[in-house]
């Protein structure tokens, strides 16, 4: 019996390693199901946001088309057009220059609309922020500063904050400049005319606004900045899935 007892008890431990074994296999490939999804989700939305790019910059194209042909008469562009290197350039690139300064233009109102989003969803640079302005001291505006004086105080107190605050409204100027293109490409209205539209909208005619155009724009408008923020908070949910299945 003891002799029988000593050989069982091998085989009871193999078992028990097997299950351990294949316990072990499923529980990797269950935590390995959530970075497959979040590699599709970020697929699919950089994919998105390709789209929606294309879709921004093709109003700046358009409207880059329409200024042409008034700086073509420009004097500027008569001397542009005697350097060697740049004429030369701007011949082999031909009709893919407005994509390109269309991109640029582009480029710069996104990254201006863009930036406020990425530095409020960044932990260490708000903290850095918050500390500096907490610690930062002030000076106190005395009635009887100079104003000059009284300038240059408040312009230091603000200091922490003041690219915050410059960059929030810059950011609107450029969704202002940014509606304006929009609106004039993707016209609400069949005249094609921007301030029909604000005689449309002032008059109550709304049948005779092209919602098409109108939905097409807004979607222009905030669909970059909406992938964006999509975007860093599934990097943030996988991080915190990542660090809850270690």
């Amino acid at each position: 019996m003891s002799a029988f007892n000593k050989k069982s008890a091998p085989n009871n431990s193999g078992h028990g390693g097997a299950d351990h074994r294949s316990s072990g296999r499923k529980t990797s490939s269950n935590q390995s199901i959530p970075k497959i999804w979040f590699k599709l989700l970020y697929f699919l939305l950089v994919a998105a946001g390709l789209y929606f790019a294309f879709m921004n910059i093709n109003p700046y194209v358009v409207a880059i088309k329409m200024i042409a042909p008034q700086l073509e008469t420009a004097d500027f562009m008569r001397l542009v057009s005697f350097i060697p290197i740049i004429n030369g350039i701007a011949n082999a690139i031909g009709q893919s220059i407005y994509w390109i300064i269309g991109a640029i233009f582009w480029g710069c109102i996104q990254l201006i609309e863009v930036t406020p989003i990425i530095l409020y969803q960044h932990g260490g640079f708000l903290k850095e922020v918050i500390s500096g302005a907490e610690s930062t001291s002030q000076y106190q505006v005395k009635d009887g500063d100079d104003p000059t004086l009284k300038a240059l105080k408040a312009a230091y107190n603000l200091l922490p904050i003041a690219f915050i605050k410059n960059l929030d409204r810059l950011r609107v100027f450029t969704y202002t400049v940014d509606a304006f293109v929009c609106l004039s490409v993707y016209s609400p209205v069949d005249t094609g005319k921007l301030q029909d539209f604000f005689w449309v909208i002032a008059t109550g005619q709304f049948q005779r606004i092209n919602y098409q155009n109108l939905v097409l724009s807004f979607f222009t408008l905030f669909a970059i900045e909406a992938i964006l923020y999509l975007i860093l908070n599934v990097g943030k949910l996988a991080f915190t899935v990542r660090k809850a299945t270690r």
